[in-house]
């Protein structure tokens, strides 16, 4: 016999669906980067003041909200709220009116989905007890995210949050499913731009320059060693230069020479690793090459590591409501970053992925493609398992 609560968590989600996709909507067309979210802000307030959930505003344009139900344990539940610089292609009639930016990671989705589970776990205050914070995050697109804001502004204190919950939507997986794993989940991201600097000259007299574009060029060549004859070829790792910047006309040779790069690894020693290996390449061949050599971190994302006891919650729930096919195992980790990892770095949790994948919806471009899209028949679904994971983590 079906759980009459699990049987409620269905019913709502069903009943608000209309609510949650007309939410998508209206915060797909006004996108807004990193710290510049006023008009989602305002929005998602207005929202959640109809709804009789109390708020209040923390790191600048976010917001927690809490719901609470007498004493007992608390569980929180995030999502981030910016956009991307990217122009949209989507052909959607409720396409972005703010031209260059989109929602092409799904954070669109996300703050859809959480609010509806907000929502709903407001109705069901009587089937639990303790508080569930809902933390709307600015910047999570930007390193170095705003988790870090919001954590320092004591979002995960008073009172003290003993589990938190985070999803994103992934259109490799179909809808109605959800994507778990334990352990590596993101990876760990080390941004840096690297200034050569050289002596700049006549293209046609070389030997009278030191060539910062020839060093730089050395420089990339060599970087792509670090992975192969550095790294486990069992451990994940990426080092990626993907802007380079130099010079002024082809017969001259400039002074200086910029490049911009990423590394990522699952694992916190890798990514040391490769900080070093960075740094004695890009040192050496400089000096190889009569130039100097500066290099600037621009931020960093831990690795995203899932706790199984949150994943515990999540599966129980996803399986409960909507039956073990909904369940599917991720077997390698995202070399993408999230910056919920620094959440989890503070309290047990874990992230998963919402299955938003839809063929004939046009829903099968990856992140931060223009022509991104996502089926909002997975936000009820989304909503429901974040429901019940955090009634069942208060409960149990």
């Amino acid at each position: 016999m079906q759980n009459p609560l699990d049987q409620k968590i269905r019913s709502l989600a069903h009943v608000l669906h209309k609510r949650s996709v007309t939410i998508r909507r209206d915060l797909h067309r006004i996108p807004e980067t990193a710290w510049q979210e006023h008009k989602t802000s305002a929005y998602l307030k207005k929202t959640l003041a109809d709804s009789g959930i109390r708020f209040k505003s923390v790191a600048s344009t976010g917001i927690l909200a809490e719901i609470s139900s007498g004493k007992g344990r608390c569980v929180a539940i995030r999502t981030d709220i910016d956009a991307l610089p990217i122009e949209e292609q989507t052909g959607y009639p409720f396409r972005s009116v703010h031209p260059g930016r989109m929602h092409a990671c799904g954070h669109d989705m996300h703050m859809a989905t959480v609010t509806t589970a907000a929502i709903m776990l407001s109705r069901l205050k009587d089937h639990f007890h303790g508080t569930v914070k809902v933390l709307y995050q600015p910047s999570e697109e930007e390193p170095p995210g705003g988790a870090l804001q919001l954590i320092k502004e004591g979002v995960l204190s008073r009172p003290r949050v003993d589990m938190i919950f985070g999803m994103h939507v992934n259109s490799a997986y179909p809808t109605g499913t959800i994507a778990v794993r334990d352990g590596a989940f993101f990876a760990g991201v080390l941004d840096f731009d690297v200034t050569v600097t050289g002596i700049g000259g006549h293209g046609a007299i070389p030997h009278r320059t030191a060539d910062p574009i020839v060093c730089t060029s050395a420089v990339v060549t060599a970087l792509q060693t670090i992975v192969a004859r550095n790294i486990d070829p069992f451990e994940p790792a990426v080092v990626t230069i993907g802007r380079i910047e130099g010079g002024t006309a082809r017969n001259i040779i400039p002074p200086t020479c910029r490049l911009f790069g990423t590394a990522r690894a699952q694992s916190a020693a890798t990514l040391q690793i490769l900080k070093k290996r960075i740094e004695m390449i890009v040192t050496r061949i400089a000096r190889s090459h009569k130039c100097k050599a500066a290099i600037n971190y621009i931020a960093s994302y831990p690795p995203l590591i899932n706790h199984s006891m949150a994943n515990r919650f999540i599966t129980g729930s996803a399986i409960t409501l909507f039956g073990a096919k909904s369940i599917k195992k991720i077997l390698h980790p995202s070399m993408g970053g999230e910056d919920f990892a620094r959440y989890v770095q503070a309290v047990p949790g874990a992230m998963f992925f919402l299955g938003v994948g839809n063929a004939k919806l046009g829903a099968v471009h990856a992140w931060h493609h223009p022509k991104f899209k996502a089926d909002e028949e997975a936000i009820p679904i989304g909503a429901a398992v974040l429901t019940k994971s955090a009634i069942d983590f208060l409960n149990e």
